[in-house]
């Protein structure tokens, strides 16, 4: 099968994670598999599985603009697809452009952000042979707007990169070496960009309700232009001694072996890798319950899940956790055998080539 991926900046984030490794997928199983990128340049565009894939890129230059895809019919057509396939807002928009082509190919949309669409986008979806949705609650979404059941299918986002270390002693050593935190600390962990609705602000509320003691502290990692402020936030609220930022990491694998418990605040998810991540690398999780996220982790099992926005329940979880070490070894083998059972990457992207191929 000729499949032709769409992705309009190949930025760091879960979506463009998640394109690149099914792409890869895709080809080491004999498929014939094209990237198609509207704007150059992004932290995973010199990654090894974009220079694998070898993306076309339909800017020459950068214009700014995701949504910008100058030649992008034409730019199908020579590849001769059998199915297209969009990641991402915009890639999902301008499959309805790709309705002209003759002989058309099968499209088939994405919906992986817990965030509101556009109008425009949910016509386009409207418009597609198929969607795949990467949780449960998004494919509730997707019916809301008018898109078939029967058009629908859910696949859980696969395990994309390994966040296992070789020696894990070793890096867990490192990383608390290097950020001053003592052995017997519990840390918490936040790998999210520092964006709006990803909460880090009021996941910072609600650790400064925790004990100001030398028995926890909080790890960042990312970077973005809500980063500036969250630091000034650790300065009011006195919490320097007790919040480390590691700033960009490419590979969090490291930081996985070194944390206890890993943290999200988000306003609004559809399905986060982060989570995935942390619970195969064995730590339990505390979570707002947004989108899709709580169907990353078992509730009271390998997970607690909060109302979003409100920073009390947020850190009685915290302290929860952290007053439970038996809880956090417990969960540590069902958590991996969560993922192991749901977000196995291999049979994921076997599920997908059904929905490509169609109906036989």
């Amino acid at each position: 099968m000729r499949i032709v991926i769409l992705q309009d900046r190949l930025r760091l984030g879960g979506t463009e994670v998640q394109a690149l490794s099914l792409g890869l997928a895709w080809r080491q199983a004999g498929h014939a598999v094209h990237l198609v990128v509207f704007r150059p340049g992004g932290a995973l565009a010199d990654s090894p599985a974009a220079r694998t894939l070898a993306p076309t890129v339909l800017q020459k230059r950068d214009w700014l603009l995701d949504g910008f895809a100058p030649g992008l019919n034409k730019t199908v057509a020579a590849l001769k697809p059998d199915v297209v396939v969009a990641f991402g807002r915009e890639a999902n928009v301008k499959l309805a452009k790709l309705r002209e082509l003759a002989p058309r190919p099968r499209l088939v949309g994405t919906l992986r952000s817990g965030r509101g669409q556009p109008a425009r986008y949910w016509r386009a979806l409207q418009a597609v042979d198929a969607v795949v949705a990467n949780a449960h609650w998004a494919g509730s979404e997707a019916a809301t707007q008018g898109i078939e059941p029967t058009r629908t299918a859910v696949i859980y986002n696969g395990l994309a990169r390994s966040p296992i270390v070789t020696d894990a002693t070793a890096e867990r050593t490192n990383w608390r070496q290097r950020a001053g935190t003592p052995a017997e600390a519990v840390v918490f962990l936040c790998v999210a960009g520092f964006r709006l609705g990803k909460g880090q602000g009021l996941l910072l509320r609600a650790a400064a309700q925790l004990p100001r003691t030398s028995s926890w502290q909080l790890w960042f990692a990312g970077e973005g232009p809500c980063l500036s402020t969250c630091k000034s936030l650790v300065k009011e609220l006195k919490l320097q001694e007790h919040v480390r930022f590691a700033g960009r990491v490419d590979n969090p694998a490291g930081l996985y072996a070194a944390a206890d418990v890993a943290v999200l605040a988000s306003d609004a998810e559809a399905l986060p890798n982060f989570l995935i991540e942390a619970q195969a690398a064995g730590l339990p999780v505390v979570s707002t319950a947004v989108g899709g996220a709580t169907e990353c982790f078992a509730e009271g099992v390998t997970g607690w899940a909060v109302p979003a926005g409100d920073p009390a329940a947020l850190a009685a979880a915290l302290l929860r956790a952290l007053q439970d070490p038996s809880w956090r070894a417990a969960a540590r083998a069902p958590a991996m055998a969560r993922v192991q059972e749901l977000f196995d990457a291999g049979r994921n992207a076997a599920k997908w080539i059904d929905v490509l191929a169609g109906p036989q």
